[in-house]
């Protein structure tokens, strides 16, 4: 089973050991780090990619913090704002956005104006899973009144083509 000090080295290579706050492995085998600084996308995907080779990782799960600007106060905010934000993430692999491609499955706006959102990848070992799970997070912080996101990932149940919206079925000749 993979240590603490195997993924330290695995990371020291790409990232400063001083931006790591957290390391920690689950008995699943879901490795979560939290970070003490924002780094920028290509080196997320580089982080994500190389720590994906160690041995009994199955998930990994990376907290950085975000500057943000405050919130707007009063703003009513709903789960069709969010989907329509939602479309501007596009998966870069397939073209499609995560709303359309049927990554999204649950959106739910709490009350005091932080956002849950359930998703997915269409496959498990999608490489660019950090990334597009941190764009779908920067995309709903964007909207004007969301104090927060928390986003998961889940695989239950499996994504299939049949979650493609019907108008990108029709874009990409499956009916």
């Amino acid at each position: 089973m993979v240590t603490e000090v195997d993924v330290l080295a695995r990371m020291k290579d790409i990232i400063e050991d001083d931006l790591v706050r957290t390391v920690e492995i689950k008995d699943d085998g879901t490795l979560f780090i939290e970070l003490a600084e924002e780094i920028d996308d290509a080196t997320l995907i580089k982080l994500q990619t190389e720590l994906g080779k160690l041995d009994g990782i199955k998930a990994i799960e990376i907290k950085q913090p975000k500057k943000r600007e405050t919130a707007a106060e009063n703003v009513q905010l709903t789960e069709e704002m969010i989907l329509e934000k939602l479309k501007e993430v596009i998966d870069p692999e397939i073209g499609i956005d995560v709303v359309n491609l049927g990554l999204i499955y649950e959106v739910k706006v709490n009350p005091d104006n932080t956002v849950y959102i359930k998703m997915t990848m269409t496959t498990p070992g999608c490489p660019l899973t950090m990334w597009i799970l941190r764009a779908v997070e920067d995309k709903v912080l964007e909207i004007p009144g969301v104090k927060d996101a928390e986003i998961e990932l889940t695989f239950d149940p499996p994504w299939t083509p049949d979650r493609i919206s019907p108008e990108y079925k029709k874009k990409l000749g499956l009916y």
